[in-house]
């Protein structure tokens, strides 16, 4: 394993430098995952007039099966090229090894990073309850004979208390993310090693996490900006926003402000996953060629 650190500005330019140098490629490979992505999209949008039934049904198992199936494939291709160099298959496209490969650290790297988001959600809502439940009492309510719940409490929250709720929630954020940057040595080295790679691989990430999402970020936010920046000029054009769906949220339902924003702005980056993917593949490969180079 080599001690040289993961170069923030180097790598991320090493992933668009690949995603240059292979664009027909990978605009190729993309075509039937992000066919059945729009498609799923659009089933979507038809849904919320009446529940889908008969074709349109069959229609949405059927993309919904093509979506997973392509996003897999493509995703592998992506590593497969970045890693190994290797163009195998039509348009670089197949379903063998390394795909299962790429679906069992996958899903591995979900469950952990999804245990760990619960337990640090669960201890930042006890923490946010303690300081409303103290605001509540500050103000000299006895929050058990008043009956107050949660968000009434907030109300009585001073912005102490809020930059303190914040602060946790922000901890909580960055505990998630270090992990993820962690656990992200283990998709190349599935690929280089072909073989399922997870806490085998967790010390070449040492030391490292804060530069991975440096890099990360630094990669991934530009496009995000842009696509974001494209979609909404769209949505002006258009007078309407195509992608957006309700949000329930508690016992209101919401089509404007964050809770709504958020999964549209998912849906855009969704169907720029041609570019997406192959980016984030090959910051993850320069990351692993790094600190898996042997030293002198």
């Amino acid at each position: 394993m080599s001690s040289q650190p993961i170069p923030v500005l180097r790598s991320a330019g090493a992933a668009y430098s690949f995603l240059y140098a292979h664009w027909r490629r990978f605009l190729l490979a993309a075509a039937p995952f992000t066919l059945a992505y729009a498609v799923q999209l659009w089933l979507t949008q038809k849904a919320l007039d009446a529940p889908l039934s008969g074709f349109w049904l069959t229609l949405d198992a059927t993309a919904m099966i093509a979506l997973t199936a392509g996003s897999l494939a493509f995703s592998a291709m992506s590593f497969r090229l970045a890693v190994r160099g290797e163009y195998a298959g039509q348009w670089g496209l197949r379903l063998g090894g390394d795909e299962w490969r790429l679906f069992v650290v996958a899903l591995l790297n979900a469950a952990l990073v999804l245990i760990v988001a619960l337990l640090t959600a669960m201890f930042a809502f006890v923490v946010f309850s303690t300081i409303a439940g103290g605001a509540i009492e500050q103000a000299g309510i006895d929050p058990e004979v008043a009956g107050v719940d949660l968000p009434t409490a907030m109300s009585y929250m001073s912005t102490a208390d809020w930059v303190a709720a914040w602060v946790v929630n922000g901890i909580a954020f960055l505990l998630v993310a270090w992990l993820v940057a962690r656990l992200s040595m283990s998709f190349p080295a599935s690929f280089a090693q072909q073989a399922v790679r997870v806490l085998s691989v967790w010390t070449l990430s040492e030391g490292q996490a804060w530069r991975i999402l440096g890099a990360m970020a630094l990669a991934a936010l530009p496009l995000m900006l842009v696509q974001i920046g494209l979609y909404e000029l769209v949505c002006l054009a258009l007078d309407a926003r195509p992608l957006m769906t309700p949000v329930t949220v508690g016992d209101e339902v919401m089509t404007s402000g964050g809770f709504a924003r958020v999964p549209e702005y998912l849906r855009v980056t969704g169907l720029f996953s041609v570019i997406n993917l192959p980016v984030m593949a090959g910051l993850y490969a320069q990351f692993y060629k790094v600190r898996s180079a042997e030293t002198a």
